[in-house]
């Protein structure tokens, strides 16, 4: 035997039903100590014994002897408890790999403590060591004497058991810190959050853990036990990642999680000087401390190891914990990545000199990504957020040398920080789309459309010019913020919060509240958030100080936390609106409170008495502050009246839709914002792109492509430009141009996958195509990796597909899915999706696409299990050409005011020119003119150019209009000059039997009045 129990001894005997157990062995057991329960030196009932040689790449994992009972039968064992009474957890160590293939059944003194079924493993038979599983009864009351049994009843698998391990039972660590509210939402979110994320943490008895497929591989010699910790993966992997754990630190600490924290953060800067790391912590550990062998050094993003740094110096912030600072592994790991890192990564110095040095992180060959999401097709080798994260692990850098005396060198670095952020802001600005870069290719390229991370991550760590810049971008964001999986989201609410962006702050806290998804980060931030976020602390425990900025919103009238630790000091803070916080210093030394207050105020009332204001800037918002020294035990209340200015931001619109989609534009409706003082417009954002403004509640939104799934969403602004936060978008399909074929009618020209056959109009495990519950009756099911080609010749414009793990499958999947045109990837989904994922849908354009190929990834991790759907997938035709209305006969003769209408030439005979441009279509006239046509409701959308033909070069005003069936469609919005800029029409003709067009010599005579209708078409 491998296995010694350790106090008690399990009755050898198998005994019949009814039949009395022998005692134990009288042992002196301490409550405290393990034990481990032999099942098969239980007594026996239907089990025989078999022991199991397991191996892995012909290496011996384990060795172990089972009780085996018979499929289809009901087996059971059971031992007298020999220890001291108490309250106790029981792991049991059992083998199977069926879903529901064994139900089991433990019992004391007959009495149900626990049931569970076997889950799907996927181990190939019952020697695989990945068909090995646990699970913990947790909280079991036990006695000496008492019988504990196990009953396995087999639906066709052979039950096979190894041991009960029966440790005291320790739980979930606890905490002090509570919150209230009058918002519900609020109060659970919060609390749903802190006990799930002290449940993550790596305790004795933690029923999450013991379920790795690959179990053996957490350990090794140097880690052989599991060490401080908590979750910072997926829960299927019983391990951490830098880039988690980081953004969990925060979370961590207001829950009591400081030594957890701590020595996971000093085991990632323990990495950095292994051999071949190169300054780079790992990306991830086991909960043993071990490499995690998933993952392990495959990915190296560029911003992970200052975002570990910055994040460091933070916990020594909260905590005031000098070992932060001193610790040497810690200490070194500051000066390897300010050090040899930055070198190692092309930055250079000049202090004498800054404009002859280059201070960007750049992504070396061989490494993963320079930015947390990186497009496949873009290269970068620099990224706004890493840049962010580098910018704040130097600001952290200055304050840890000033901390050991080195003031000189703090002083230093904080001006390096500080030019590293005025070169972003020199070079890092695409004028012409007016936002930040995002992203810089070997070429220099920049890339500013929306990226993610790259895009919001950039805002956090606080690079731009918190001002109209940032302000600009952060619409940006909340124009495309929709996109993202639920990881990248839980940033959001820091970091609108961060810019008083309070409303959109709370909406993302609300839905990750709400939403209580299952990956450990969520409810980490669950709590950060609300602390960071919208209770605005802002810790320096080491000199004894706090600050604090109410970002409450009318749903969240106020708010009290209690039992924040900021160093030594246990704090209660309470906000009332914006201009009431209270602050109780429940016990510590002193601690200083600065009390902030958004806004310009020349007094602040501190228990009721007028103190002077002083203000400063908080990512470019105004703060107003006051600095009060709070002894153990005191509470004090600190009151603003009125800002001056108007910082009330308007309500979200609501109730926005959509109408009268055609191929090409869409009507918008929505209802009134409020505002304190007034609502002066709305701005319209299709995704990321504002393209309209309107004084009222309605928009027609053209240019749009047919076939085209598009959101869009809907802000309101006051006259001192405070936005509101987003409407809630609305999704739009424009009208298909083209009939739609589904994919699994076509006949591709390759298809291959490497488990299984890829399958029309089913799973690759050959059930109905199905995704989180939801059946397909078309598409097509494979399995990673799997590749499908499609000869499409153009002919298409549309490629739409759901795509997900099927439900065929319940655990250990991963894939990723991408869609390929011409060798140019169109698609990829944004993060491994596994069967716990949501469905994502994909809609990208294949227009003139020959060779259209679909792939199917393991994500990194092997092809276990990972069943893929295409479902649904469709493809769109190419829609119909647009009908030159120069190809058509007016109604009836046209008026004019000189000359004679042309088709295809201007009215002075010369072909249509606007502003150098010619046009080989369309219609030319002259002030005033009217021209007919009858459509008689055959059409969709008018579509010109218009202006003043260029054959004229002063004079002229004229002004367009469109008429259909006596209603003006159309007019344009001031007199057009030879000068104007060309103006685009794009208006719905739906239904319309009679269109007119009209021009007008805008009031001063005709005197030159050429006019085109440049380009006009009539779209079906």
């Amino acid at each position: 035997m491998r296995r010694i129990a350790c106090a008690l001894s399990a009755v050898l005997t198998s005994v019949a039903a009814g039949v009395a157990l022998p005692p134990a062995p009288a042992v002196a057991v301490g409550a405290a100590d393990p034990y481990v329960i032999e099942v098969e030196r239980m007594a026996l009932t239907n089990f025989t014994t078999s022991t199991v040689n397991h191996t892995w790449n012909g290496a011996t994992v384990d060795d172990v002897t089972y009780a085996q009972g018979v499929s289809g039968q009901t087996s059971t064992a059971r031992t007298t408890f020999a220890g001291s009474d108490g309250t106790y957890d029981l792991i049991t160590r059992y083998n199977g790999g069926t879903a529901d293939g064994v139900t089991y059944e433990l019992s004391v003194n007959s009495v149900p403590v626990d049931s569970w079924a076997t889950l799907r493993r996927w181990g190939r038979d019952y020697t695989d060591p990945m068909n090995i599983d646990t699970r913990t009864s947790s909280k079991v009351t036990l006695k000496s004497g008492d019988t504990i049994e196990l009953v396995a009843t087999s639906a066709g698998e052979v039950p096979r058991v190894d041991r009960i391990t029966v440790q005291e039972h320790v739980g979930a660590p606890t905490s002090t810190l509570t919150i209230d509210s009058p918002n519900a939402t609020l109060n659970d979110g919060f609390n749903w959050g802190k006990n799930r994320a002290l449940a993550m943490a790596f305790y004795p008895g933690n029923p999450m853990m013991g379920h790795e497929p690959e179990w053996w591989r957490l350990k090794n010699s140097a880690h052989p036990t599991v060490e401080p910790g908590y979750w910072g993966a997926y829960t299927n992997r019983e391990s951490y990642y830098n880039r988690d754990v980081s953004h969990q630190s925060d979370g961590a600490h207001a829950l009591g999680l400081d030594a957890e924290t701590f020595h996971m953060m000093r085991t990632f800067a323990g990495d950095a000087d292994d051999p071949g790391q190169k300054g780079w912590p790992l990306w991830a550990h086991s909960s043993h401390g071990a490499m995690y062998y998933v993952d392990g050094t495959g990915f190296r993003e560029l911003p992970s190891p200052f975002n570990v740094m910055a994040k460091a110096y933070k916990q020594y912030q909260w905590t005031g914990n000098s070992d932060w600072i001193n610790d040497p592994t810690l200490s070194a790991y500051y000066d390897s990545t300010m050090g040899p890192f930055l070198t190692d990564h092309e930055v250079t110095w000049n202090d004498a000199n800054p404009a002859d040095e280059q201070p960007v992180a750049k992504k070396q060959p061989g490494e993963y990504s320079a930015t947390f999401f990186e497009f496949a097709n873009e290269n970068l080798v620099s990224a706004a957020d890493s840049l962010g994260y580098q910018y704040q692990s130097m600001l952290a850098y200055a304050e840890v040398l000033k901390a050991r005396g080195d003031g000189s060198g703090s002083a230093k670095w904080a001006d390096r920080a500080r030019r590293v952020r005025d070169h972003f802001e020199a070079k890092w600005w695409d004028a012409p789309n007016d936002r930040y870069i995002r992203g810089k290719d070997a070429d220099g390229k920049g890339y500013s459309s929306w990226g993610h991370e790259a895009s919001f991550l950039m805002m956090l760590t606080g690079l731009g010019d918190h001002g109209p810049r940032t302000s600009g971008y952060l619409d940006f964001i909340a124009a495309n913020d929709d996109d993202l999986n639920v990881e990248a989201t839980s940033y959001l609410p820091e970091m609108y919060y961060q810019y008083n962006r309070s409303a959109e702050g709370w909406a993302w806290l609300k839905k990750l509240m709400t939403g209580k998804n299952n990956y450990p980060e969520i409810s980490f931030l669950a709590v950060g958030n609300t602390i960071d976020g919208m209770m605005g602390v802002q810790p320096d425990a080491p000199h004894d100080r706090v600050a604090t900025v109410s970002r409450l919103t009318s749903e969240t009238p106020w708010v009290e936390i209690d039992h924040l630790a900021v160093g030594d000091n246990d704090l209660k803070l309470k906000h009332v609106g914006t201009t009431s916080s209270t602050l109780t210093n429940n016990s510590g030394g002193t601690v200083d409170w600065e009390a902030q207050f958004y806004g310009t105020h020349a007094t602040i009332k501190v228990n009721g008495t007028e103190q002077p204001a002083r203000t400063k800037r908080l990512y470019g918002q105004t703060v107003s502050y006051v600095t009060v020294p709070l002894a153990s035990g005191a509470s004090v209340t600190a009151t603003a009246g009125t800002s001056g200015g108007d910082v009330t931001a308007p309500t979200a619109p609501t109730g926005l839709t959509a109408s009268n989609v055609t191929t090409n534009s869409v009507d918008l409706d929505w209802t009134a914002s409020t505002d304190d003082v007034g609502v002066t417009g709305y701005n319209i954002y299709r995704g990321g792109t504002l393209v309209g403004t309107s004084t009222g509640t309605a928009f027609t939104a053209t240019g749009l492509s047919p076939s085209t799934s598009y959101t869009f969403t809907v802000k309101a602004v006051d006259a001192a430009q405070n936005y509101s936060p987003a409407s809630d978008g609305v999704a739009v399909a424009t009208v298909s141009g083209g009939p739609t074929v589904d994919l699994s009618d076509l006949t591709w020209v390759a298809a291959r996958s490497d488990f299984g056959t890829v399958q029309k109009d089913r799973s690759v495990g050959l059930n109905p195509l199905r995704l989180n519950g939801v059946t397909y009756a078309k598409g097509v099911g494979t399995h990673a990796d799997s590749t499908i080609t499609y000869a499409l010749n153009g002919a298409y414009a549309r490629f739409r597909s759901d795509v997900g793990v099927d439900d065929e499958v319940g655990a250990n999947a991963t894939v990723r899915f991408e869609v390929w045109g011409d060798g140019v990837k169109l698609y990829e989904s944004a993060a491994p999706m596994t069967p716990s994922s949501a469905t994502q849908s994909v809609d990208v354009s294949v227009a003139g696409v020959n060779s259209l190929v679909l792939k199917v990834t393991d994500a990194g991790d092997g092809i276990n299990s990972d069943h893929a759907d295409w479902a649904g997938a469709t493809l769109v035709g190419n829609a119909p050409e647009p009908t030159p209305l120069s190809g058509l006969d007016w109604t009836g003769t046209p008026t004019i005011g000189w000359g004679t209408v042309q088709k295809d030439r201007s009215v002075g005979l010369n072909p249509l020119r606007l502003n150098g441009v010619t046009y080989a279509k369309g219609v030319g006239t002259h002030a005033d003119s009217t021209i007919t046509y009858a459509l008689n409701g055959a059409y969709a959308r008018f579509r010109s150019d218009v202006g003043v033909d260029d054959e004229v070069g002063a004079n002229a005003t004229v002004r367009f209009e469109v008429w259909g069936d006596g209603v003006k469609l159309y007019e344009s919005a001031a007199p057009m000059t030879p000068s104007s800029a060309t103006q685009s029409v794009d208006v719905s003709v739906a239904g319309v039997n009679s269109l007119v067009l009209k021009v007008t010599d805008a009031g001063d005579g005709i005197n030159s009045d050429h006019a085109d209708w440049a380009g006009a078409t009539l779209v079906r």
